[in-house]
């Protein structure tokens, strides 16, 4: 199956992140942390993590240890590093939210492409 781009969705209104890492369909929600769910489809393989809160650190060597998560992919998530927000920058304006991880940036400000 050809490689997903992670796509990162934030609600800042709601503090809340969905990063997706395949297309494939939902089959359970399990919770790592508090603040961090992972959803997996029938195979086990992760399809999203959910972070239900912005500053939530994400347990990446849980995602490796437990769900197998490939190095690779761990490395990009490391990117989000310690947290969703701290590698986020929020703009609000006239046109609604702004959303910046470095020097890329989303127009619409809903989602960015990781």
């Amino acid at each position: 199956m050809p490689r997903v781009p992670f796509q990162i969705t934030v609600d800042a209104q709601s503090d809340v992140a969905y990063i997706t890492m395949s297309d494939s369909d939902v089959e359970d929600t399990r919770e790592l942390t508090a603040d961090v769910l992972v959803d997996v489809d029938a195979l086990g393989m992760v399809v999203g993590i959910e972070v239900l809160r912005l500053d939530a650190e994400i347990p990446f060597q849980r995602l490796v240890d437990e769900l197998h998560v490939h190095s690779a992919d761990v490395e990009t998530l490391r990117a989000l590093r310690p947290s969703v927000a701290s590698s986020l920058r929020l703009t609000q304006g006239t046109e609604g939210t702004s959303v910046q991880r470095g020097a890329a940036a989303n127009a619409d400000g809903s989602s960015i492409a990781v």
